[in-house]
């Protein structure tokens, strides 16, 4: 399980979280996502958590503490496409986003193709085929 990153289809990166997530997991994420941002070039982050499991306080905090100090570069780079079809993690999102409001695009979704279609149009990019 944890998470897969496949950034094959740069701007647009695909980010599948499944199951249970350890705290390593989660760091070397946010390292991804300092590694896109430090880029500056616009792309999309498809977060696909269709199978994720619930994060522990610790790890929220940390995603949350990683947002903050990172709010300005991600509003210019990030545009945010979620894939959620569990209530529970739903619900958990939104606390966050309640805390700490995205200055960056992001919408949720329950199905990856309508996700990406997102992505794609707001970054102005064509579908690879």
């Amino acid at each position: 399980m944890g998470i897969r990153v496949d950034e094959s289809q740069w701007p647009v990166v695909t980010a599948r979280w499944q199951g249970a997530v350890r705290d390593e997991e989660v760091k070397s994420f946010l390292a991804w996502m300092e590694h896109w941002l430090a880029r500056e070039q616009r792309f999309g982050l498809l977060l696909d958590a269709r199978a994720a499991g619930l994060l522990s306080r610790a790890q929220r905090a940390t995603i949350l503490a990683y947002m903050k100090r990172h709010a300005a570069p991600s509003a210019k780079f990030l545009v945010q496409a979620l894939v959620i079809n569990n209530a529970v993690v739903r619900a958990l999102y939104n606390s966050i986003r309640r805390v700490f409001p995205h200055p960056y695009p992001s919408r949720i979704f329950t199905l990856p193709k309508p996700a990406r279609e997102w992505l794609e149009a707001q970054l102005g990019v064509t579908p690879p085929p």
